[in-house]
C-alpha cells in the first residue's frame, strides 16, 4: 500500500521492534498486521566491510520517484583508539583545484566544474521551455548533479584518507562566505562550493580508520612562504606564488597545503600546559591557569633591591 506521509517522513525501528540479519538479507519488522518477514538486497561489499558491527536501530522509508521501500540500518562498534603521533598531511581546498595536499597530489575541478554548467544549462533550457516533456525531464534529471558531487567528493576523501599519514590537517573555513569586501560572483561560487560536504566525509572516513583530523586558522596560508616565512600579499599574484624575500617560487595552492601542514604540526608539538619563562625579575611572580595568566607584585625592601633588575612601573 502507497503510504501517505510527508515528504521525509519515516518510520523508526529499534532493535526489538526490528530483526535483521544482514548476512543472510533477512529483515523481520513489527507492523500495524503483525510481523512481516522480508528480504532485501545487500551487496557483499558492505557485508565485509561491517562484519562484527552492533544493529541499534533501523528507518523505513518510501522512494517515492522509484517506488521502493529503503530499510535504513543503524549499526555501531567500539571507537578506534586515535593516536595523534606520525606523518602530517596538510589539504588545501580550492575553486579551481578542489584539493592539493602537501605530499604534492592535486585534485582538478575541470571535470566537476563541466558536469554542473552542462545540468545548469540543460535546467534553464527545460524551464524556459515549460512544456509537459520538459517537466517530466526535469523530474527525471533531479538529484543527479548533487549524487554526482557526493560521488566525487567520496572519491577524494577516500584517497586522502587512506594513505601513510596518521594526522589530516584541514584549514577551518567556517564563515568564509560572509565576508563583506567580497563580489556578488564570488559569493555564488563560494555557495556552489561543496567544501563542507567533503570535510565531512574527510572526517567519518578518518574516525573509522583510527586517524586524527586537525583545523588550523586559515589566515595567510595562500600568501607566507613555506621556505623563509615571509608573509606578504605581492608573494601570490594568480596561478604563481614567488616570494618577495627569498624568491621561492612554487604552485599557490601546493604552497599552502605545506603551510597548513607546518601549521598542523607546529600545533602537535606544544606542550599541553605552557610553562612560564625565567625571568630576572625577581619581584615579579607568574600564576598560570587555564591560560590566563595573573601578575603580582612582591613588595622588597628597598635596600634589597638589585639596581640592575629593579622593577620599573609599566602601564
Amino acid at each position: 500500500m502507497k503510504p501517505a506521509r510527508r515528504k521525509y517522513a519515516a518510520l523508526r525501528y529499534n532493535k526489538n521492534a526490528a530483526r535483521i540479519i544482514l548476512e543472510h538479507g533477512f529483515a523481520s519488522l513489527s507492523t500495524v498486521m503483525g510481523r512481516m518477514k522480508l528480504e532485501f538486497l545487500y551487496p557483499e561489499y558492505y557485508f565485509k566491510k561491517y562484519r562484527g558491527w552492533r544493529i541499534v536501530s533501523a528507518t523505513l522509508s518510501f522512494e517515492k520517484g522509484k517506488r521502493e521501500f529503503y530499510l535504513g540500518v543503524s549499526i555501531e562498534k567500539e571507537d578506534i583508539v586515535k593516536v595523534a603521533e606520525g606523518k602530517v598531511l596538510g589539504v588545501d581546498r580550492g575553486l579551481k583545484n578542489l584539493v592539493v595536499t602537501s605530499d604534492n597530489r592535486f585534485f582538478n575541478s575541470k571535470k566537476m566544474r563541466g558536469v554542473r554548467g552542462r545540468y545548469a544549462h540543460n535546467r534553464a533550457t527545460l524551464q524556459a521551455k515549460g512544456t509537459r516533456s520538459a517537466k517530466r525531464r526535469l523530474r527525471k534529471m533531479a538529484g543527479r548533479e548533487r549524487r554526482f558531487i557526493a560521488c566525487e567528493n567520496h572519491r577524494i576523501a577516500k584517497q586522502i584518507v587512506n594513505t601513510e599519514f596518521q594526522v589530516i590537517v584541514l584549514e577551518n573555513l567556517k564563515g568564509i562566505g560572509k565576508q563583506r569586501t567580497m563580489t556578488n560572483g564570488m559569493k555564488t561560487k563560494l555557495n556552489q562550493w561543496p567544501f563542507h560536504q567533503l570535510q565531512e566525509f574527510i572526517e567519518y572516513k578518518a574516525e573509522e580508520l583510527g586517524k586524527v583530523v586537525m583545523f588550523v586558522d586559515p589566515r595567510h596560508t595562500s600568501q607566507r612562504c613555506n621556505r623563509c616565512g615571509h608573509v606578504e600579499k605581492s608573494n601570490r599574484k594568480g596561478n604563481l606564488f614567488k616570494c618577495m624575500r627569498c624568491g621561492y617560487q612554487l604552485n599557490p595552492d601546493l604552497n599552502a597545503a605545506r603551510n597548513i601542514a607546518d601549521s598542523g604540526m607546529s600545533r602537535l608539538g606544544r606542550l599541553p600546559v605552557n610553562q612560564p619563562n625565567a625571568s630576572c625579575d625577581e619581584g615579579r611572580t607568574l600564576k598560570w591557569d587555564s591560560g590566563v595568566v595573573e601578575c603580582r607584585r612582591k613588595i622588597i625592601p628597598h635596600h634589597e633591591v638589585d639596581p640592575r633588575c629593579a622593577l620599573r612601573d609599566r602601564p
